[in-house]
């Protein structure tokens, strides 16, 4: 999907930092991610809450990418002056074929002349219990 300018260049940051993130390459995604002491990187399990420097470091722990690999699919970009957000679908993917859907966010701030990071967020969703409103209004 075609944008502005700012937004292609965000799409293209933003797959360049799930590329870094799915090939272990750890130089390449601190130099997309704000320093900013409050940038928060926020993942899929309760106790995923990072800082740009935490993410790179437990990512460099780990030595690299492993076999699950994060794929957006539809990412919507947002830009106001200087600070942009985007949100979309998106899904894991095994080596195994086995994908599972995730939702992504994340805020972009221009520092410079560069697009970073300062927070990002991915989510799988749960089945919602239905409601009684929701039997009634299919009932």
């Amino acid at each position: 999907m075609a944008g502005t300018g700012s937004q292609d260049e965000i799409r293209k940051l933003l797959d360049e930092m799930i590329e870094a993130q799915n090939s272990g390459d750890v130089l390449r995604l601190r130099t997309m991610l704000s320093e900013r002491p409050d940038a928060v990187h926020i993942g899929t399990d309760a106790g995923e809450w990072w800082t740009s420097g935490q993410l790179a470091d437990d990512m460099a722990a780990v030595g690299g990418g492993d076999d699950i690999w994060a794929v957006a699919d539809d990412i919507d970009v947002h830009v106001q002056g200087n600070i942009a957000w985007a949100e979309g679908p998106g899904r894991f993917t095994r080596a195994d074929g086995a994908e599972r859907p995730v939702r992504m966010t994340s805020v972009l701030v221009r520092e410079g002349s560069q697009w970073t990071a300062v927070q990002s967020h991915a989510s799988i969703g749960s089945q919602r219990r239905t409601s009684s409103a929701d039997a009634q209004r299919n009932g």
